[in-house]
């Protein structure tokens, strides 16, 4: 059930990530569209498509390090998400001319989800080579 929901958690990512790229793509010329938005959408579609890779076997079958760098890069994701949630409700409390930014929130929320669940998945599938029956 796990793996099922970090499947689903993953192609929630990468399809977040692609929105916001041709979202970009689309207004870039407008002001009010920063380069970040690209920025976010590309983190979001490489964290969903490693994760998709790493749970179906597909890094260690072409001879990557995948364990090590999943956990690396859902704890950094982990992270930088709930900082980003924590940034976006301080911000949301008192917005600027009254405009609530809720897309970078939801951006932050969906990262944060994926990268916990991913961790959950890692430790609970004895990756880290520690032995069940010591």
């Amino acid at each position: 059930m796990l793996r099922l929901t970090l499947i689903l958690a993953s192609v929630a990512n990468t399809a977040a990530g692609i929105a916001l790229a041709v979202l970009w793509y689309r207004y870039r010329h407008d002001d009010g569209m920063p380069v970040v938005v690209l920025f976010v959408g590309l983190s979001l579609f490489i964290q969903g498509v490693y994760t998709l890779g790493h749970v179906n076997g597909l890094w260690k079958r072409l001879g990557i390090p995948s364990f090590q760098l999943f956990i690396a890069g859902e704890s950094a994701a982990a992270l930088v998400g709930g900082v980003a949630i924590l940034q976006g409700v301080i911000y949301n409390l008192q917005p600027v001319n009254g405009d609530y930014e809720l897309g970078p929130l939801l951006a932050a929320t969906i990262m944060t989800t994926q990268a916990t669940i991913g961790l959950v998945y890692a430790a609970r599938h004895n990756g880290f080579g520690v032995r069940k029956n010591a």
